[in-house]
């Protein structure tokens, strides 16, 4: 390791400095940290098919092995710290010794410690075990501690909070029309057993967490990073160590011996010249070295408490701030989607009746371009063979006719959960019950491509309630 090699300023700092130096580092490479570090979980992620039917069971060993991300993130910033430049082919010989080196030790004894970040260096970088190893991290510990700590906690409170940031940006993507899936899984969601979640939510839910715990965790190990080299810094004297060779470098051989000579002489000379002890009793007698006395109450346990928590102040405004940006998105998105109540019964004088949409998600619900029969012909259809004209025929003509003959407000952007809701609340004269089970239907068919059963189509058509003729 060559001190004059690095790329970072290196001088003491505070704890929470230190983990600034370890955030720019991060920053200053970020991609790179970020692509080492999801390399590194490939076979987690390789496991992830066969439990696709388990994501919690995933996530939970995702968790678990992402100190094996962090060890390759770790061995990126160390080498660009000190000038070198990692190839590709140099990360992927160090992925296997990334999962293998002291396995038990990592992943069952140390694994849950709140120090991981700080301690991983001494390890990984220094090669220490056994005790050497244990009194090297309590001597790394010692400083920096309760920051690293923080930065531990936040960083996963954070990654829950980027896990629903992403969740909800990729819910407002979609396009219009084709969260018809996202719909489905929501509408089979019974609310008299809130625990039985669809499997296609959870999943969501756990690979956005995933991908939040990798943004995350980049950051966390980069932390604990700066702070390991800004104890050793304080520790070892790394800066007095680099200035020495900073001077000796600009002096030069003979500089530096001739300066040597000249403090030898003159050491001697004044040793010639003064009396120790005299000099002793001059330089204690100056002001700078008086003694101090400082007296602190402390108050006992039947007064105030003697001990209080030392967050920095910081803290509460961070909170303050996620909670209020939390409560703003969750509003504007709750306004985003049920904007058709907010729109119902909005202000303005109407001139006429009101506009009736002619085309919903991509289906033309015109009356004209209806044939007499509904249900009829769907189920004629259906029997031809003509599966999704034939239930395409039999929604369209519901939806055409909740408009008609509900009064139902049903608009052109509307996709099949907003058409839902709306009947829902139109109450009895618009049939929510045959909507719901119809719906169902032609979600399958449309979005999942399973045909239905003959029998539940049969029964559609001959339960068809906006008509007086049934099919036979």
């Amino acid at each position: 390791m060559r001190l004059e090699d690095v790329t970072a300023e290196i001088r003491p700092r505070s704890d929470w400095e230190a983990v600034d130096l370890g955030m720019a580092l991060v920053r200053r490479d970020f991609w790179r940290c970020l692509v080492v570090w999801w390399l590194a979980l490939t076979p987690v992620l390789i496991a992830g098919w066969w439990l696709r039917d388990h994501p919690i069971l995933w996530l939970m060993l995702f968790w678990w092995f992402r100190p094996v991300g962090s060890r390759m993130v770790l061995f990126e910033l160390s080498r660009r710290l000190f000038g070198e430049k990692p190839s590709w082919r140099a990360m992927w010989r160090e992925i296997p010794r990334a999962w293998s080196r002291r396995f038990f030790y990592r992943f069952l004894w140390a694994r849950l410690s709140p120090w991981i970040a700080l301690t991983l260096p001494v390890g990984e970088l220094e090669g220490l075990r056994g005790k050497p190893y244990r009194t090297r991290c309590n001597q790394i510990v010692r400083r920096g501690e309760s920051s690293v700590m923080w930065i531990y906690f936040i960083a996963e409170l954070a990654a829950g909070w980027f896990g629903v940031a992403i969740l909800l940006l990729a819910a407002m993507l979609l396009p219009e029309g084709q969260d018809g899936g996202w719909q489905q899984w929501a509408d089979s969601w019974n609310p008299d057993t809130p625990g039985d979640i669809p499997v296609e939510i959870v999943r969501a839910v756990c690979i956005c967490y995933a991908a939040a715990m990798g943004l995350a965790d980049v950051f966390l190990t980069g932390s604990g990073f700066g702070v390991y080299l800004n104890n050793r810094t304080w520790i070892e004297g790394w800066d007095v160590e680099l200035a020495f060779k900073r001077l000796a470098a600009r002096l030069g051989k003979s500089a530096v011996a001739l300066v040597f000579g000249a403090l030898c002489f003159l050491s001697g000379a004044l040793r010639a010249e003064a009396d120790p002890a005299q000099t002793i009793r001059e330089i204690k007698a100056d002001p700078a070295f008086e003694v101090h006395t400082v007296t602190e109450k402390v108050a006992d346990s039947k007064g105030s408490s003697n001990w209080n928590l030392h967050a920095p102040p910081w803290l509460g405004d961070v909170f303050l701030i996620s909670v209020i940006g939390l409560i703003l998105g969750l509003l504007g998105w709750l306004i985003w989607k049920y904007r058709f109540a907010l729109t119902r019964s909005g202000g303005g004088e109407s001139t006429g009746e009101p506009k009736v949409a002619r085309v919903v998600m991509g289906l033309d619900v015109s009356p004209e371009t209806l044939p007499e029969d509904v249900p009829g012909t769907a189920w004629k259809w259906w029997r031809e063979g003509r599966h999704h004209d034939a239930l395409g025929l039999l929604y369209r003509g519901t939806i055409a006719s909740v408009i008609r003959k509900a009064g139902v407000e049903i608009q052109e952007a509307d996709t099949e959960g907003d058409c839902q809701r709306r009947v829902d609340a139109a109450g009895e004269p618009a049939h929510p019950h045959y909507f719901r089970a119809l719906t169902a239907a032609w979600m399958v068919i449309a979005y999942a491509g399973r045909i239905p059963a003959d029998s539940d189509v049969e029964s559609l058509c001959k339960s068809w309630p906006f008509a007086e003729r049934r099919v036979a």
